[in-house]
């Protein structure tokens, strides 16, 4: 076992048995995990921003994501597990500025299951992995082009849901269509998108397709995607920036 994935198991105990202290461990080592990310979300967003948070678990990125945007902006956050929604809402209860959905964002609106994890609270999954037997809870999936009305802006997406990203996003092609300004920050896990039956170079076509160019998020900043880098085992996974700037 390596040593991430042992941090995770203890931290998912932590989380069953002892949430307050979990809660605080686990945004301490956000902050630093994803300190190039931070970074880039603050450069990108401004007073008044519109973001939405696709997989927004117990409310970390959430709660940052809020004071990004100041109370004049706005963060709608999705998250599906019944139990990690109770976390957000609890996070999330005395902030204005925060719209809160329990709900997976997906390509077509209804009704469909979760596949919970036993081992993490964060690899919750919208899809049956493969060879990987788990409970389910039935959840609602919506799309963003459903949930926004024509006309409403949205300033940045991010995207972290284990493998569903492109689900998410063929969800929202009007939403991206009509904020040509619009960003979007995602996880990309081959390993995830292929057990979603959706390879990651669709993911990337996808975007492409949309006019995006797409960068990679490193601690020296926003690099250029080198496609032949991506490896598809279970433990590799980089975050992408995409915009039409």
């Amino acid at each position: 076992m390596s040593i991430v994935s042992a941090f995770r198991r203890v931290g998912n105990k932590l989380y069953e048995r002892a949430f307050p202290v979990y809660r605080p461990l686990y945004s301490a080592y956000k902050v630093c995990a994803d300190r190039a990310e931070r970074q880039l979300i603050r450069s990108i967003l401004f007073p008044g921003a519109v973001v939405v948070d696709i997989g927004a678990n117990i409310g970390i990125y959430s709660r940052f994501l809020s004071r990004c945007v100041g109370r004049a902006g706005v963060v709608h956050a999705f998250e599906p597990s019944p139990e990690n929604f109770r976390r957000l809402e609890s996070a999330t209860r005395k902030l204005t500025n925060m719209r809160l959905s329990q709900a997976a964002v997906g390509e077509r609106s209804g009704r469909s299951h979760l596949y919970l994890s036993d081992n993490l609270n964060v690899d919750h999954r919208a899809y049956p992995p493969g060879g990987d037997s788990r409970d389910t809870v039935p959840i609602d999936v919506i799309t963003l082009d459903d949930y926004f009305s024509p006309g409403d802006r949205v300033d940045l997406i991010k995207l972290d849901v284990q493998g569903y990203e492109l689900h998410a996003l063929r969800g929202a092609n009007r939403v991206l269509h009509e904020n040509p300004a619009g960003k979007v920050i995602l996880e990309l896990w081959p390993y995830g998108l292929r057990q979603a039956a959706t390879p990651w170079p669709d993911l990337i076509a996808a975007l492409e397709e949309k006019g995006m160019v797409i960068r990679q998020v490193s601690a020296k900043g926003l690099i250029p995607f080198r496609q032949e880098l991506v490896r598809e085992s279970v433990d590799w996974y980089t975050n992408l920036f995409a915009s039409r700037e």
